[in-house]
């Protein structure tokens, strides 16, 4: 254990050259923490003195990855990726902004002088350096370092030069420099190419290089300078253990090792960031490029939107990076696991920095920009742009191209001199560009070579609802139109409308009369038009919102499950009773009262639109009329049910509106929900009232006494506001079912439902987008100890069938049958299967006689459970468990066996011992009737006459011993 192993001791390449033998160090972070000098110490001179590297460019690499190149190991250049430390010397090479590419050369150079180190054994290291005092963030000390200088030099080949040679003059510096040969010896020729390689860049030991704009023929020129100076040399390499390794203090608690960087949880950070880091260089460079405002409104508020949109990412790239940052620290001192890191950098508050997304938003800052150099071309050749969406005269009313067109034609008839409005879009000038280019050269020829002045228009439709299929130029006043132009020429006909049939003659009157006869009007006044609120771009895939439901029997959470979906669908009661409501759980509405109509946990998954799929998951109702201890284990399978998901983005309460007590419900749903979650959760619980009504959608009674409870102590950090209270009716939706089954109701009743139904969905939209608006709560990233007591109680079974595994193996290596060995196969069960009620088979396997549960035929509950214990104790099977006799060498000697044995059942005793300071019942023990069934199965194997059973009276001897 003391020894030095693999994770430890850890070498770091030097970032912060200020540290010294005996300096803490905090490698989550990779940052020194406080500053000493050891008197006590030991130097040496290095065997390898001189190291010099040549390599060359290549675009298709990160910056960042050269690094690995110069020495710097995946850890620190994850801390230098994420900021976590600021580069100094060559680790400056990140700040390079000059593209790299073929004709980019590094020459990297590195004399080292010297080692110093501390002879430090473990445990004992208080006998040279004292432990630390106070608490201490550091996890290491630095315990050797390696002094010395080196410089990064990069050279851009210049294009008039021949790469050949300068890569010839290069790698004889490189050889001289490997071998120490210094000064340098050029001759004429040589030294008049390094002199012509003037885009060079300095990087190296901050006491030798004093500006990055230093010449290649300085750094040569001054090398052996550098070398004899003890003055000027740093610290390159430092190498560190860990406290717990050099002191014995309880407070030492940190891994002697680190996680391996390479882990792909954890190297994919790298990978993320700098993928981030360049498309918002590539956003950056555009936006720049965009003009400070558009005179067109749409445009203009387009142009803010931008705007906004690109703040907004900067700031969830700082937020990601933030939070990295936090939990690669937790993830190096082994506090949480690196899979906690993929599920920030999948989070959907981060949905903006997706590679899609990113690209989307690019391509429209470009379209945007390519606007702005279309209304600069299109001004250049006195061109006027308007934007089809200003012409609208009144925002709210809806445009067609026809009703465009129209008032286009109303707006410009009257002119005192001819008038071309010429009709295109952005897409059009995309997929015809030929024909786009082809009108906008005939258009300016024929103004400039026309007798009067011509007043050419250009109306965009990019924005416009309605899609523009083809170009389309109109002349004022309308005249016969030009052959030449007769091709591309497009009468606009009138659409249908969804207005009344007066309305629609209207307009194609109006349309059809206005080519003889132009209709005398003032000139077309452009109003500004708010913006619309941006929309988000749609997802490669569905964004999952996981939505858990729990309430007290009768509360009606299946209902409300039907009820909630069909609001979100239809906006009205008359389109759902025109189409085929959803029903997600068949239902009846008269039920026994009292007890729970919903016995197992379900989950129902809904399509709300083609990115968002909504999963409710209905539970069974707390306040069971079967008691109390029916309560208890409804909630812990509630609980067991929703260990297994991913995410939780909420967790409704459901309630009575009109409730007059609450005190079973939250006792023992409530209390035991906030054992599971961390108080980060908390914020993910909403309140739903039912039956609201009756009560004029307000909670009415059960809100006091709800605000009331929440007043404890222990409840007081669960929020109970106007923003998470939701009230709903499912009337409305009950009356929906009544009439798809022809039931008839008078006009007052319909009315009423009608109304219930209105302000449902007005609710149900609020609940969704509030859901929507709430963090996920991530059930991998938070542990709780009830969590774990779940965790451990699921693994339970797997552990001891392994534990029994083991055994077997033990005994055939006992026995001397170790050329062969048994093997465990297992196949989950998606039925409710009881071990007391299930068919038996004993099979014999090698030399065993093991217990099978062959796969149930009959799926159903009454099926499983016709020979349950009145006493309750049922002992559900969730897999078959088959064993196989293999005729292939186990690979362990008899004394591995054993040991493999007694460590697996230690690690199991100290489960349990966790499970039993938890929950000291043993009605609750989750290992020990396994070992009782395993136990009563060598007993019934053992009662059968006529078989050869002494291998499982051994394996029963075990079981018992445990």
């Amino acid at each position: 254990l003391l020894a030095s192993q693999n994770g430890y001791p850890i070498e770091r390449k030097v970032i912060d050259a200020s540290g010294r033998l005996d300096s803490l160090y905090d490698a989550s972070t990779d940052n020194l923490v406080d500053r000493h000098s050891a008197r006590s110490i030991e130097i040496k001179t290095p065997r390898q003195r001189s190291v010099c590297r040549l390599f060359s460019g290549d675009q298709s690499r990160e910056l960042n990855s050269f690094l690995r190149d110069i020495d710097f190991d995946d850890a620190i250049r994850q801390s230098i990726c994420l900021q976590m430390v600021t580069p100094s010397g060559v680790g400056r090479l990140i700040e390079y902004n000059r593209p790299i590419n073929e004709k980019t050369r590094f020459l990297y150079y590195s004399y080292r002088d010297r080692k110093e180190k501390l002879n430090i054994k473990a445990l004992k290291a208080d006998k040279i350096v004292g432990a630390p005092r106070d608490p201490t963030k550091a996890s290491h000390m630095i315990t050797k370092i390696l002094w010395g200088i080196e410089i990064l030099c990069i050279i851009q080949i210049p294009n008039n030069q021949s790469v050949n040679a300068i890569d010839h003059v290069l790698l004889n510096i490189c050889n001289q420099l490997k071998n120490n040969q210094i000064p340098i010896q050029l001759n004429d020729t040589d030294r008049r190419l390094i002199n012509q390689l003037t885009d060079t860049t300095v990087f190296g030991s901050e006491t030798c290089v004093d500006s990055s704009n230093t010449s290649i023929s300085t750094v040569l020129t001054r090398i052996y300078d550098w070398q004899n100076d003890r003055n000027l040399q740093q610290p390159l390499m430092y190498t560190m253990q860990p406290l717990r390794w050099l002191y014995s203090g309880p407070q030492f608690s940190d891994p002697y090792s680190l996680p391996n960087p390479t882990d792909p949880h954890i190297a994919r950070i790298e990978m993320v960031i700098n993928r981030i880091r360049n498309q918002i260089k590539d956003l950056t460079d555009i936006i720049h490029n965009l003009p400070i405002n558009f005179s067109d409104a749409t445009l203009n508020q387009r142009l803010k939107d931008v705007q906004q949109q690109y703040r907004f990412i900067l700031d969830s790239q700082e937020n990601l990076q933030d939070r990295l940052q936090r939990v690669l620290a937790d993830v190096r001192r082994q506090r949480v696991r690196p899979l906690v890191l993929d599920n920030i950098i999948v989070d959907l508050r981060y949905e903006c920095l997706r590679k899609t997304e990113m690209e989307k938003f690019r391509t429209n800052i470009q379209r945007l920009y390519n606007k702005s150099i279309l209304i600069k071309k299109l001004k250049n050749n006195q061109i006027e742009y308007i934007n089809a969406l200003d012409i609208r005269p009144n925002q709210t009313v809806k445009m067609t191209i026809n009703d465009t067109d129209v008032l286009l034609k109303r707006a410009y008839s009257n002119e005192n001199f001819p008038v071309i409005l010429w009709h295109s879009s952005d897409r059009l000038e995309r997929i015809q560009q030929d024909r786009w280019q082809q009108i906008y050269q005939e258009l300016t020829l024929e103004r400039q070579h026309a007798a009067q002045r011509i007043n050419l228009i250009y109306i965009d439709f990019t924005y416009f609802e309605e899609r523009l299929e083809n170009s389309i130029i109109v002349r004022l006043p309308l005249t016969e139109t030009p052959k030449n132009y007769h091709d591309r020429i497009t009468e606009i006909e009138p659409q249908p409308s969804r207005a009344d049939s007066s309305t629609s003659s209207a307009k194609k009157k109006v349309s059809s009369s206005s080519p003889q006869i132009p209709v005398p009007s003032k000139p077309l006044i452009i109003q500004p038009i708010p913006p619309t609120p941006t929309s988000r771009t749609s997802v490669e895939r569905l964004i999952e919102i996981n939505v858990l439901l729990l309430g007290e029997t009768g509360v009606g959470k299946s209902t409300f499950i039907n009820a909630f979906v069909n609001y979100l669908k239809f906006d009205y009661l008359q389109q759902a009773e025109r189409d085929e409501p959803v029903v997600l759980i068949p239902v009846s509405f008269l039920i026994t009262v009292g007890q729970s109509a919903t016995q197992q946990c379900k989950s129902y998954v809904f399509d709300s639109n083609d990115r968002l799929r909504l999963r409710l998951i209905d539970t069974p109702g707390i306040g069971d009329i079967r008691g109390i201890n029916q309560d208890v284990k409804i909630m812990d399978h509630i609980l067991t049910y929703i260990d297994n998901l991913s995410h939780l983005n909420a967790i409704c309460l459901l309630l009575k509106s009109h409730a007059s007590q609450l005190n079973v419900f939250f006792h023992l749903c409530v209390n035991q929900l906030l054992t599971y979650l961390t108080p980060i959760g908390y914020n993910n619980i909403i309140f739903c009232f039912t039956n609201a009504q009756k009560t004029f959608y307000a909670s009415c009674d059960t809100g006091p006494l709800l605000r009331k409870m929440l007043n404890d102590k222990h409840l007081n950090g669960i929020p109970f506001k106007k923003e998470n209270t939701f009230c709903f009716n499912s009337e409305s939706f009950r009356y929906l079912a009544a009439r798809k089954c022809n039931v008839d109701f008078d006009d007052y009743q319909r009315q009423k439902y009608t109304s219930s139904w209105n302000t449902s969905v007005t609710e149900s939209v609020c609940l969704l987008n509030f859901i929507q608006r709430c963090q996920p709560y991530y059930l991998e990233e938070w542990i709780s100890l009830r969590k774990a007591t779940l965790d451990i109680s699921m693994l339970a079974r797997p552990l001891m069938e392994t534990l029994r595994l083991i055994i077997y193996n033990s005994k055939l290596n006992e026995a001397r049958l170790n050329a062969n060995h048994m093997v465990l196969n297992s196949n989950p069960v998606n039925i409710d299967m009881c071990r007391h009620c299930a068919q038996i088979n004993i099979v014999e396997v090698g030399p065993f006689w093991l217990t099978q549960y062959p796969p149930p035929i009959l799926k159903t509950n009454t099926n499983q459970h016709r020979h349950c214990p009145t006493n309750g104790k049922h002992f559900f099977i969730e897999s078959i468990v088959t064993y196989e006799f293999v005729p292939q060498l186990a690979g362990l000697k008899n004394e591995r066996w054993q040991s493999s044995f007694s460590n697996f059942l230690y690690k199991c005793d100290r489960l349990h011992h966790f499970l039993r300071q938890k929950e000291p019942s043993t009605d609750d023990d989750a290992f020990l009737p396994i070992l009782e069934r395993f136990l009563e199965e060598e007993q019934d194997i053992s009662r059968i006459c006529n078989i050869n059973s002494n291998m499982n009276r051994q394996v029963r001897e075990v079981l018992h011993i445990i």
